[in-house]
């Protein structure tokens, strides 16, 4: 990149705010070390990265590297073979629990890979840590317990010290008329009395020091010497003993020196990362979509270092115009939407957040080249127009495609007319070249180039009459104004002054004015119909939403209604299947009361009238009505003569095959199998196979058994279908007590629905539920076997069940 252009974009003042974001100074390095890349899938990565930070730190603002620091310098020192001090140790030890923590945030995350891969790569040393943490207090004192030696040696200068103390207490009490102070100090490491400099003789020993007056001598009393001798030896060997830890800590350091720098540089990484996320907070920035179509579309954008109101910023560039040339009063705000477009392309391709609204798109720029702002020198004799020809000579010795060039007041600086036609030359060159280029200008000429050359256009700052100020709103399409005699007239000059100005002014100059203002005019009409057209578009979306939230209560409604009239039928449904049952049972009870000739006229008569109540009420529920649901053919109804023609039966045991009735379920069925040794029968009744004792069956003639059906066997057509159920029934932590009616229904249904084979998981246990189940299964006409699955499928705590189809 353009080293100048980028210093003329404020592009490192945006990264100091950017630094003042990081944690510690590996981070912050890194940070002023951001430059803008060049390669698509660089950029894309950037910004995916900070991307996903902002979300994290949206979610969890306490995240970061908290205590890390950059240990780099002691790694290395260790590295050399150098002694690390407790408070290195410690600085280190943080580090590596900063990076463990953020390894187990990061490894966590699912919709996060970039933060993921990184946080996954974060190595940690935990056995590093626990000898740092084991030796080092978190003041930075070595413990006692950092090694036995150390502990003994403390406890014995503890002892040593206090012996001295007592010695010296009795010392002073004796000494005390030849004592300055009744205080112990210590001099140059021994403990020594404060003596009068006249009574010095009182008290034998050495002399260690004097006071700056000469009225005290500091003795070290001989009789303390070989004590304090005792004493200095043993904390010579406590100083030894603690380097001697420090040394081998230091050399764990040594030996994890790898791990530990590539923590340090994952962590200023990632802190960095963690910072562009800050302060795409703090500007409420987005990620602008990339393309590589060149093209720039800036929604809403603000320049990120101005504050207090700003008035937002649209602008595109690519598509249908490759050049934008900017016209307007000064103090318009062109030279601000001129920095805006390249700083944002700038922090677009270093990835981070732009302040303006997500819908807006940036390519990547191979270069951005830019000439803003006078730099006079006049140590180098160069005026205004010699420092920007300067520049713009060495920007065109860059440009190309793929570059983006920023080129303030083009032109400016020299006569006018010479000025301009510069600048449509230099305009002309690089739209040849194939360049992006946003240029701002006073000169009438350059907005009849905009508007006739293809891939040009122009756009203006618009400016307020009525308040003589400019509103910084950028207007793409449409060229500047000068406003001189308009503001000249607000201000109150002399109208004939003003009309002598319009009649001297040049023709051509004029009718750009005058067009000028008819294109204003039209765009505002233009503008005003849009705007009528937007609101008609908005009111009738509104009617098209409140129809389709009351279609959308209508048809809620409609469901509760379907709800609520099948909850009806179904009821309905099921009392008369109950009714029809009960009508069963009775008639099987008055055949076979009529078969041993135990009923009376007066009872068989009692039993005609309920049978005829029974079929009045079930009648009716036989074929409930079904609005919008296929009709079913209407079953006759038995009549009392037909229920008292076929209470008879044929004499005889049956025979496999005949036709029987049940006589407790009232149903009619078929004989599969005779009597065994328990006395029960096989019969087949529809698609279920039952064992019943033989005392329950009454053998029918086949005529009989289908005019039965025919009459009894009324099918309730369910709205609801029955689903089919699981293929294993899972019992474990129920009583035994609590299984049976479970296991019934579940076998039932899966009978129902058509299962072949399901697996009943009781779990072993005392084996009494495995007992009760095993028990009902033996006695169930459904089952047709059972048996135990290997260990691998669950050995005794499963049950294996094969149905009887």
């Amino acid at each position: 990149m353009h080293e100048k252009s980028i210093t003329t974009l404020e592009y490192p003042k945006i990264i100091e705010r950017l630094a003042e974001h990081c944690a510690f100074s590996a981070s912050k390095a890194l940070a002023l070390e951001l430059q803008p890349a060049d390669d698509l899938r660089l950029v894309r990565h950037r910004l995916a990265l900070t991307s996903e930070a902002r979300r994290l730190l949206d979610a969890r603002p306490d995240i970061g590297i908290r205590a890390a620091r950059d240990v780099r310098p002691q790694v290395q020192l260790a590295q050399r073979g150098a002694m690390l001090m407790p408070e290195n140790l410690i600085d280190i030890q943080m580090t590596m629990r900063s990076a463990a923590l953020l390894h187990r945030q990061l490894s966590r995350l699912e919709d996060s890979p970039l933060l993921h891969r990184l946080g996954a790569d974060l190595p940690t040393r935990p056995t590093l840590d626990a000898h740092i943490e084991a030796a080092i207090s978190d003041d930075g004192a070595v413990r006692d317990t950092a090694s036995p030696q150390l502990h003994q040696l403390r406890a014995q200068i503890r002892i040593a010290q206090q012996r001295l103390q007592d010695r010296l207490n009795n010392l002073v009490n004796e000494f005390r008329p030849a004592l300055q102070d009744s205080l112990i100090t210590m001099r140059e490491g021994r403990y020594v009395l404060p003596v009068r400099a006249e009574a010095k003789s009182q008290v034998r020993g050495i002399v260690h020091d004097q006071s700056s007056s000469g009225a005290t001598v500091f003795i070290e009393p001989l009789v303390i010497v070989e004590m304090n001798n005792r004493l200095r030896e043993l904390e010579m060997e406590e100083r030894r003993e603690v380097e001697r830890i420090l040394m081998a800590l230091s050399g764990e350091v040594a030996a994890d020196a790898p791990y530990i720098l590539l923590a340090v540089e994952l962590l200023a990484e990632l802190d960095l990362q963690f910072a562009k996320a800050r302060y795409s907070q703090a500007i409420k920035g987005s990620a602008p979509a990339l393309n590589e179509q060149g093209i720039v579309k800036l929604v809403d954008a603000r320049h990120p270092l101005l504050s207090g109101k700003v008035v937002p910023l649209n602008f595109r560039l690519g598509e249908q115009f490759t050049m934008v040339v900017i016209t307007g009063p000064n103090t318009g705000g062109k030279t601000v939407a001129l920095k805006t477009v390249g700083l944002l392309a700038l922090m677009t391709q270093a990835g981070l957040h732009i302040p303006a609204d997500e819908r807006s798109t940036m390519p990547v720029f191979r270069d951005v080249l830019a000439d803003i702002g006078d730099e006079q020198s006049i140590e180098q004799s160069l005026s205004t127009f010699s420092s920007h020809l300067t520049r713009i000579i060495d920007i065109l010795q860059h440009a190309g495609p793929q570059t983006l060039v920023l080129l303030d007041e083009l032109g400016a600086g020299t006569d006018p007319s010479e000025g301009s036609a510069l600048a449509r030359a230099i305009l002309l060159t690089l739209l040849e070249r194939g360049a992006a280029c946003v240029a701002t200008t006073h000169y009438s000429e350059l907005k009849a180039f905009a508007h006739e050359q293809p891939g040009v256009t122009n756009a203006s700052v618009e400016f307020d009459v009525e308040t003589l100020s400019p509103t910084y709103r950028l207007s793409i399409g449409i060229p500047g104004r000068s406003n001189a005699l308009a503001i000249a007239t607000r201000l109150g000059l002399d109208h004939t002054i003003i009309e002598r100005a319009r009649n001297m002014a040049d023709t051509t100059s004029t009718s750009m004015e005058q067009l000028l203002a008819e294109i204003q005019q039209e765009r505002k009409v233009a503008e005003d119909e849009r705007y009528e057209a937007s609101m008609a578009r908005a009111a009738a979306e509104d009617e098209r939403r409140a129809l389709q939230e009351r279609m959308a209560e209508l048809e809620a409604q409609r469901v509760e209604i379907e709800r609520e009239r099948i909850q009806i039928i179904n009821a309905a449904r099921e009392d008369a299947r109950k009714q029809i049952q009960q009508v069963r049972s009775d008639l099987g009870r008055v055949r076979a009361q009529a078969n041993k000739g135990q009923i009376s006229e007066e009872a068989l008569a009692a039993l005609r009238a309920k049978l005829r109540g029974l079929e009045e009420r079930a009648e009716p529920l036989a074929e409930p009505p079904k609005p919008r649901m296929p009709k079913q053919r209407q079953r006759p109804t038995a009549s009392v003569a037909d229920l008292e023609e076929e209470q008879q039966v044929i004499a005889g045991e049956p025979e496999v095959g005949d036709p029987v009735r049940v006589i407790s379920l009232g149903q009619v069925g078929e004989l599969l199998a005779l009597p065994d040794g328990r006395g029960e029968a096989e019969v087949q009744i529809g698609a279920l196979k039952l064992r019943v004792p033989a005392a329950d069956l009454e053998r029918l003639s086949r005529r009989k058994a289908r005019a039965e059906e025919q009459r009894f066997n009324v099918t309730l057509p369910s709205i609801i279908e029955r689903p089919i159920p699981d293929e294993q029934l899972d019992l474990r932590g129920q009583r035994a007590e609590e299984v049976f009616d479970r296991v019934e229904r579940y076998l039932n249904d899966a009978y129902m629905g058509g299962l072949q084979q399901v697996r009943i998981v009781h779990g072993k246990g005392t084996g009494a539920l495995r007992q009760v189940v095993r028990n009902l299964l033996s006695h169930n006409p459904l089952v047709k076997s059972f048996a135990t699955p290997s260990e691998k499928e669950g050995g005794d705590g499963v049950t294996i069940v094969t149905l009887a189809h």
